[in-house]
């Protein structure tokens, strides 16, 4: 899950300042002396540059932000040695050594520069030092010398973060710009396309977006983009063409049916940001699919529960929040989206080694569904802000969760902006619900589990007779994380289950209110935990 932006209304909240997303200026300490060939020459020596390099100021920000963020402490040496490392991704014959206080790059085995090693956590000076190796390096290899600083940056920043958690990663360039269009939004025009032989088909058009307004319709094609044909591109290629700053003029040249005159069509781009909450009016009750959490998700979730209240009239039985495959998103948003359904109270704790990642969020009486029964439907592949909003819902009492084991992200990634326009995803805090739970690798366990059930009598008789997993967890005194790993082992997730199930059961229990308030009790936390 990502922190990044964290931007909230809710009161009682103690929410630290936000770090800012920053290029780190940094002075260069160290730089080698070129060299042609590795056989040609001897081990280069150190000098200062004369100012830093975006490469310095790259690896700068990637060490200075993972040793004062990450979960745990790590030097800043090691993490600079072992990125070194990685350059034998691109040049087998690449060796990174260390004698005494010297660090010196070999080349099939031949010494190409060396320089003597920083003060153990000196991010300037380590980063320094990487950019003066790889420059040597270049110098001494054509590999590398072949190779581009994005492909540089991945193999060593991938190395440098080999060894931390699974969630922390580096995106370079192109997939930043695609994360934050994700998160943010993009300069587009509002359509839905798919792959065709003359260009792009237009699958659907949003309405009152740019598209619409110019006249694009379910069924064109988009043959052309500002000059250039479409044919043979691949459908990334043409979502780029597509793309752009927000305002700016995209010409489209449309082929609509069987009019022989093409259409050429100048659209504004506006900002889209990708919808998360699709909403259904099903039989007496609600359902809604959430498929993320961008930053407009909660504003979405408000506005499909408000919509349907009103359609209903009163005769609503119940809202079905769909979560199964969520993988998750903005902390805030997930946050903001329980707040939407808790009158009072702790929704989620942050907590790492960094004092700007604790951060405790609380509900802020704006609840839009009072009193109305509500079901979440989660799996395994529901996970981060997913399992925050399931968790908090769980822990208050306000719903009963149907499924299996959510994922068990239960960490917090803090988004770090490069100043190649790549991103570092660091994993800086971890996750707890309302009753302190940690939510990594347990996750979330349901209120009623399918998990292998036939059908939903098999599954209200193992509520009604045998303990339920979660009604296992509540029954201990006090609750604790190992009656959660106990519970959560007898209901795993099974990927080629029957889904049906989940939504037939849920259905039942929101009909039969006695139902779903037994269902409530049954796995209520219990006094003090």
């Amino acid at each position: 899950m990502s922190s990044t932006p964290i931007r909230t209304s809710l009161s009682r909240r103690a929410i630290s300042a936000q770090l800012l997303l920053r290029y780190l200026v940094v002075t260069t300490l160290l730089g080698l002396s070129a060299c042609t060939t590795p056989e040609a020459r001897n081990p280069g020596t150190a000098e200062k540059p004369a100012k830093s390099s975006e490469v310095a100021q790259m690896y700068a920000t990637v060490l200075d932000n993972v040793h004062k963020m990450y979960l745990d402490e790590l030097s800043v040496a090691k993490l600079a040695l072992t990125g070194l490392a990685g350059l034998s991704k691109l040049e087998p014959g690449a060796a990174v050594l260390r004698k005494e206080n010297h660090v010196i790059l070999q080349i099939n085995g031949i010494s190409v520069g060396h320089f003597v090693a920083a003060p153990p956590n000196d991010t300037e000076g380590w980063a320094s030092a990487m950019d003066g190796l790889i420059k040597t390096g270049r110098q001494a290899s054509r590999k590398l010398a072949k190779a581009d600083n994005e492909a540089i940056y991945k193999v060593t920043i991938d190395a440098i973060l080999i060894d931390l958690d699974r969630y922390t990663r580096y995106d370079g360039r192109q997939a930043g710009r695609r994360n934050r269009e994700a998160r943010e939004g993009f300069g587009g025009i509002g359509v839905s396309m798919a792959s065709h032989n003359e260009g792009a088909l237009i699958k659907s058009v949003t309405p009152g977006l740019p598209a619409s307004k110019a006249g694009v319709v379910t069924g064109d094609i988009f043959v052309n983009i500002d000059g250039t044909p479409l044919r043979g591109m691949s459908f990334r290629q043409i979502l780029r063409l597509l793309r752009g700053p927000l305002g700016e003029s995209v010409q489209v040249t449309v082929q609509r049916g069987n009019q022989s005159d093409p259409l050429v069509l100048a659209i504004s781009r506006a900002r889209i940001i990708p919808a998360t909450v699709f909403y259904q009016a099903r039989n007496r009750y609600a359902y809604l699919r959430m498929t993320g959490f961008n930053q407009d998700t909660t504003s979405e979730l408000r506005n499909n529960v408000q919509k349907a209240v009103q359609e209903f009239h009163g005769s609503l039985d119940g809202i079905v929040i769909d979560l199964r495959g969520n993988p998750g998103g903005l902390l805030d948003q997930a946050v903001s989206a329980a707040d939407l359904f808790l009158p009072t109270g702790r929704i989620s704790t942050t907590r790492g080694r960094h004092p700007d990642s604790l951060q405790l969020f609380d509900a802020s009486e704006v609840e839009i569904a009072h009193d109305i029964p509500i079901v979440l439907l989660l799996d395994g592949a529901s996970a981060s802000a997913s399992e925050v909003l399931a968790a908090a819902l769980q822990d208050h009492g306000r719903a009963v969760l149907i499924g299996s084991n959510s994922f068990g992200k239960g960490t917090v990634q803090t988004v770090i902006r490069l100043p190649n326009e790549g991103e570092l995803i660091l994993t800086w805090a971890r996750l707890h619900s309302p009753l302190g739970f940690d939510l990594n690798q347990i996750g979330v366990i349901p209120t009623l589990c399918t998990s292998g059930a036939k059908d939903i009598a098999a599954v209200l008789k193992r509520e009604f007779g045998e303990p339920a997993p979660r009604a296992e967890i509540a029954a201990s005194q006090p609750m604790t994380n190992k009656a959660r790993v106990t519970a959560g082992k007898k209901c795993p997730w099974q990927p080629q289950q029957d889904d049906d199930i989940d939504i037939a059961l849920a259905k039942k229990i929101l009909r039969k209110l006695e139902l779903y308030k037994h269902a409530l009790r049954h796995s209520a936390p219990t006094a003090g935990s």
